[in-house]
């Protein structure tokens, strides 16, 4: 028997099986491209509304209330967040206060550095003490 014979070889691809993982490869960017694109395309599920805006004595920071509305099956609710003086109200909640029902709340600037939330409803899910460095102070409506 002869050692150095040919012994019949299998054909290997000449990438070597590369190019179907490359091929799977591109698939999965163009469904993950794909399912990006129709998110940004979608409205958004939440809308929200600004019932009053009031800046504070230096200027830097308007405090926002807003009606939040997630569609059908969640009730209004009311929020305040804290802004740069001017910036538009993006669509996500609140940072300084959250009631799960509405509840007329209103906003006063005590002085540069505190804020005054007054609001009628007695169990808010989010009541912060500061945001940013203002101090957050709460009252029930007269």
């Amino acid at each position: 028997m002869n050692l150095f014979s040919a012994r019949p070889q299998l054909k290997r691809d000449p990438l070597g099986g590369h190019e179907l993982f490359v091929i799977a490869q591109l698939r999965s960017v163009a469904a993950l491209a794909s399912v990006l694109l129709a998110q940004a395309c979608m409205p958004a599920l939440c809308a929200n509304t600004m019932t009053q805006r009031a800046s504070s004595p230096d200027g830097r920071y308007d405090a926002v209330v807003f009606t939040r509305d997630c569609g059908a099956t969640t009730d209004y609710s009311t929020q305040v967040t804290l802004l740069s003086r001017g910036a538009h109200l993006p669509d996500r909640a609140g940072i300084v206060f959250i009631s799960v029902h509405p509840t007329g709340a209103q906003v006063e600037w005590v002085s540069a550095d505190t804020l005054m939330v007054r609001y009628g409803s007695a169990n808010p899910s989010l009541r912060e003490p500061s945001v940013h460095g203002v101090s957050i102070v709460y009252a029930g409506m007269p």
